[in-house]
């Protein structure tokens, strides 16, 4: 079961349903379909990025918009089968 972004697995496709804002400002957007390859975590600001075929999204855990993404998968994403 996936509950955070970390939980994919390589080959994985995901699809947003709530538009937000990631760490660099880059508006990531409602319907877009992005394929998981994999990610990385900092711990000195809880700063995660993730690697997807199609764009790097940077989230930290230190910005409360980011947080709520990173907690909140299913209000995010969707799993596409």
């Amino acid at each position: 079961m996936v509950t955070h972004l970390s939980d994919l697995t390589a080959g994985q496709k995901i699809k947003v349903i709530k538009e937000f804002i990631d760490f660099d400002r880059n508006s990531i957007t409602v319907d877009r379909v992005l394929t998981f390859s994999c990610y990385d975590y900092f711990p000195y600001d809880g700063g995660y990025t993730f690697q997807f075929e199609e764009v790097t999204i940077r989230l930290a855990e230190i910005f409360t918009s980011n947080e709520q993404v990173l907690n909140n998968f299913s209000e995010y994403f969707e799993l596409v089968q």
